[in-house]
């Protein structure tokens, strides 16, 4: 028999109410998971390190004076180029490792860690200013990262104990004798080993020491802490473009964090004092510098001129000799302008061959030098310098942010340098007009009298070296006045309180959520996994995507010490489950005269010779001739659960051997008759295709009202498929947990290949107790008109053969 029907496809479709019957039926393991990971979170919340945040505000602002004041305050606050300092530079100072390194130097209960250990060995919060006593440090440097033990043995003693396996990795010996080793010391003592020196004392009086306390403790080291705690500082402005930033740092306790930001704040207020004082005293010692030239001179000049007085009480400069002393005056001024501009660019050659960054450049305008151009070329250098040396506070020498500084700052030097040279050779021409002027004069000079020829020139150098000395005396005081002046350009707004902190770690409720969805996720994820994995029959979806064959009746699985519980248990609920395959079979046969209903299954061990002795027992309680024909040739097993003789069998029917009466006995069930197997033959698939049987089946149907072929297994053998023309039903029986997939779709192939005709299963096995499926459940009716029975779903666990199950098929 040809058909067009194909075989059904297994479906990639996702059952999204299987998988939800599956969680409902392990919820016991979802709700297992989901208390434990809650239980974690309790535990992680309660014993994790606190964190808080705290918070201040900082002004970071250029003030602005008015007139010459102002200028000088520019000028020496080395700010003159930039009046308005780039935000983010500031904001990299205050991130820098320098800065923060000397706000550690400041701060030295920073340097050591405090934590309490409670008598059963758990870890408390680190704590900060609020231990019972303080361990003060005796030497510059004290061994980092190895933790100690401090453990108070009574109000005034204690010992320590160190990690020596620390210790070792760090290569330090213990330096403590054997006699020291493990005594206890009393409070004010020094303990010195391991590379520490220090002493312990009490905080205050007010905190009392337990005996039996104890407390992990350990020195930080000033280089790790400075890097961790910049990396833990936040710097953001409070809006757009604004100059009044918000600090905020996140440590474990509230008073760490707040010292931490206000001592930060004062360093950097502090050190931005420092580099304005330090450019003003550069200024001023270049301007003491020519000062201490000059004085000299200066003072030489006035004694010759006292001399010459003394000596030449009544000599006096005529009218032409004053002319030409002024004219000489003149020139000497200009002379000397030159001279002092001559020394800057000298100053200025010198600075840049040097290379040397730690010193602010000086101002062209403190020498009187007011070249537009080279004030320019000097503004953009020392621009330069500054974005150099700000932007090293944040990223290493070798980053390309620094490497690209470095190429425009020597193109600013190349380009301050050439101009440099060009203005000395500039000012050699001015110097060489105003000293040939000079010689014009002093050719006048020679006209006059020797003696009055001898006081214009002692006049004319004290004059010259006067003014200078005055000059300079003037732009001194100028700068001592810039430098009284200054005030610092940024404010602390806001301190940082610890009233105002918050806690961000551990987040409760976050992590309460976070344990509530894992507790959720990772089970159900594994029961998917689980169930995706399994190439077993579970349900009866994974019946229904696999073949279009339909399904009968649900056998339950047999919690009895027994072969054949129908005929035992009648009153039972497999038996009912087995009245309920009797109630369907009906409708298949129809009104059909002794249906001939073959049972077989994929492969051995699914329960078909089970199904087939209990459904034959069933059928024979309705007061009908039933007669099993046990035809598993090869593996004969019906006649031991029947307690019937295998002497006569249909083996020897088939081959002549046996007459139809012969083979025919009866069994101790009322209404059931057997067919045994007989002895096991060379070729029994010749012989159930042999006319022989056929000839069996019409003599059979002429003396009993139902007949049951046992047969074997399809998966094994074809022996089953060689009834097909003589079979009104042919029942394949499938078991749940046992049965593959794999063998199911080779049913659905033999069901739409034609090879056997009117095709139905029979699912046995099904677990009373909830597991892991759904529908595969028995009933006491089928409903007529529909392929499948359905009353429910029904979820099973388990699947473990029973005492009384028969599989051995």
């Amino acid at each position: 028999m040809e058909t067009t029907k194909k075989p059904v496809p297994p479906s990639d479709d996702i059952d999204l109410m299987r998988y939800v019957s599956l969680f409902i039926s392990n919820w016991l393991w979802i709700a297992a998971a989901l208390f434990l990971s809650l239980c974690i979170a309790y535990f992680f919340n309660q014993y994790s390190q606190k964190v808080y945040r705290v918070n201040s505000t900082l002004l970071i602002k250029e003030q602005q004076t008015s007139g010459a004041i102002a200028n000088m305050e520019q000028i020496f606050a080395g700010n003159v180029y930039n009046p308005y300092p780039n935000l983010d530079d500031e904001v990299a100072i205050l991130k820098s490792y320098t800065l923060n390194h000397r706000v550690i130097q400041e701060m030295p209960e920073h340097h050591v860690a405090y934590i309490p250990v409670s008598r059963n060995g758990i870890q408390g919060q680190r704590t900060y200013k609020t231990s019972p006593f303080v361990l003060n440090s005796f030497a510059d440097r004290q061994s980092t990262g190895i933790q100690m033990t401090i453990r108070f043995t009574g109000a005034d003693t204690y010992t320590v104990e160190i990690d020596e396996d620390k210790a070792k990795e760090k290569g330090i010996d213990s330096g403590i004798s054997d006699a020291d080793s493990g005594r206890e010391y009393r409070i004010g003592e020094v303990f010195q080993g391991y590379g520490f020196r220090f002493t312990l004392e009490r905080r205050d009086s007010l905190k009392q020491i337990v005996e039996g306390n104890r407390w992990l403790v350990w020195f930080e080291s000033p280089e790790i802490l400075a890097n961790r705690y910049r990396s833990a500082l936040k710097v953001e402005a409070v809006e757009d473009y604004a100059s009044v930033f918000n600090l905020s740092f996140e440590g474990y306790s509230p008073q760490q964090g707040a010292d931490y930001l206000n001592t930060l704040m004062t360093m950097y207020i502090r050190q931005g004092m420092e580099w304005k004082s330090r450019a003003a005293d550069n200024t001023i010692n270049f301007i003491e510098a020519q000062l201490g030239l000059i004085s000299d001179s200066l003072r030489l000049a006035e004694n010759t001129m006292e001399s010459f007085r003394l000596n030449n009480r009544f000599v006096d400069l005529t009218l032409e000799g004053t002319l030409v002393l002024e004219k000489l005056e003149k020139l000497e001024g200009e002379k000397n302008a030159l001279d002092l501009q001559m020394q800057y660019y000298r100053y200025l050659l010198d600075y840049l061959n040097s290379r040397d960054a730690t010193e602010n450049i000086i101002s062209p305008s403190v020498m009187g030098v007011t070249d537009p151009m080279l004030i320019k070329l000097v503004t953009e250098f020392s621009t330069k310098q500054q974005q150099r040396k700000q932007t090293a506070f944040a990223v290493n020498d070798r980053s390309p942010q620094i490497e690209m500084l470095d190429r425009e700052l020597e193109d600013a030097r190349a380009a301050l340098r050439e101009n440099v040279n060009s203005a000395i050779s500039q000012l050699k021409l001015s110097a060489d007009n105003v000293n040939g002027r000079i010689s014009t004069v002093e050719k006048e000079l020679n006209r006059l009298p020797g003696t009055e020829r001898r006081l214009i020139g002692i006049q004319r150098k004290f004059d010259l070296n006067n003014s200078v000395y005055t000059y300079l005396l003037e732009r001194r005081a100028e700068a001592g006045i810039a430098k009284a002046s200054q005030i610092t350009d940024n404010r602390i707004i806001d301190e940082a309180m610890v009233q105002n902190s918050v806690r961000v770690k551990p987040m409760e409720m976050r992590n309460y959520l976070i344990a509530m969805l894992l507790g959720l996720l990772i089970p159900m994820l594994l029961i998917v996994i689980f169930d995706l994995m399994n190439n077993k029959i579970i349900s009866r979806h994974d019946i229904e995507r696999l073949t279009k064959a339909p399904i009968i009746g649900y056998i339950s699985h047999s919690e009895y010490n027994v072969d054949n519980p129908v005929a035992e248990k009648p009153g039972s609920t497999l038996a009912e489950s087995f009245r309920a395959v009797r109630t369907s079979l009906a409708f298949y046969t129809g009104q059909t005269k002794c249906p001939v209903i073959v049972i077989s299954s994929p492969i051995s061990g699914e329960g078909k010779t089970f199904v087939s002795v209990n459904l034959a027992t069933i059928i024979s309680m309705m007061n009908k001739k039933v007669l099993i024909v046990e035809l598993d040739l090869r593996k004969p097993r019906v006649h031991t659960i029947l307690k019937a003789g295998n002497g006569h069998g249909m083996s020897q029917f088939l081959s002549g051997g046996a007459t139809f009466e012969e083979v025919i006995v009866p069994t101790e069930i009322e209404n059931l008759w057997f067919a045994p197997a007989g002895p096991v033959p060379p070729n029994p698939a010749e012989l159930i295709g042999s006319p022989k049987m056929a000839e069996f089946i019409e003599k059979a149907r002429d003396e009993f009202d139902s007949i049951i072929i046992d047969t074997p297994p399809v998966g094994i053998v074809t022996d089953a498929l060689l009834l097909n023309q003589l079979a009104n039903v042919i029942l394949f029986v499938v078991r749940q947990r046992y049965t593959t997939r794999g063998s199911v779709q080779l049913l659905d192939e033999i069901y739409h290949k034609g090879e056997m005709s009117n095709v139905a299963l029979v699912v046995n096995d099904i677990s009373t107790t909830g597991y892991y499926g759904y529908g595969l459940r028995y009933g006491y009716s089928l409903g007529y008109g529909s392929r499948y029975y359905d009353p429910g779903n029904y979820y099973t666990k388990g699947g473990g053969k029973s005492s009384g199950y028969y599989t051995n098929d």
